[in-house]
């Protein structure tokens, strides 16, 4: 009797182990399928060079529709991109810099064109974003030290292909700073 309730309480820890490895993957990580919207494909992609691309980011860096995170935010979640402790060590910004942070990521100034080939694992830090029910409405990996890069979920044009420029990421170092640096207890609604 002993030797079976030891291999349940074996077999028990092992699938507790692994449903918290397999929830902080999903959590850190697109482990989903992305589906382009038509249209999407049709103004952004579909059969144009780079130079017509980027002209098509640049028509629609003010349109409301591609404004990210495309829905009314409620609140932002900060999360460390570390493994197994990404939840613990998450901030929920304030009113104040959940504002300066949707302002930041819709400012085109703040992107440059550039593209490198980088891994979401690469990125120091995970934002999500949640509309009034509480449910995520944006994603955005932040990989500063080694690479400059974004990626966010969904796209925007205002980040044309995810790269910060000079002054986007003394911006967004400033922003990480404050908060880093500051309580984060205000829920208040923003955007």
């Amino acid at each position: 009797m002993r030797l079976i309730k030891s291999i349940v309480l074996v077999v028990l820890a092992v699938i507790g182990i692994g449903t918290l490895v397999a929830l902080d993957i999903a959590d850190r990580d697109i482990i989903y399928s992305l589906h382009t919207p038509e249209e999407e494909m049709n103004e952004f992609h579909l059969y144009k060079t780079t130079g017509e691309v980027k002209k098509a980011y640049e028509r629609n860096y003010d349109n409301p529709k591609y404004l990210f995170p495309r829905g009314k935010v409620e609140k932002i979640k900060l999360y460390k991109n570390q493994f197994l402790i990404s939840r613990i060590t998450s901030k929920t910004l304030s009113n104040e810099n959940a504002i300066a942070m949707v302002d930041f990521l819709n400012t085109p100034n703040n992107f440059d064109w550039t593209e490198t080939t980088w891994r979401l694992t690469e990125s120091e830090y995970i934002l999500r974003f949640f509309d009034n029910d509480n449910n995520e409405i944006g994603k955005i990996w932040l990989c500063l030290e080694e690479c400059g890069m974004t990626k966010s979920i969904p796209f925007s044009p205002n980040m044309k292909f995810g790269g910060l420029s000079m002054t986007g990421r003394e911006n967004l170092k400033d922003l990480l700073g404050r908060i880093t640096q500051s309580p984060s207890k205000a829920r208040n609604e923003v955007g």
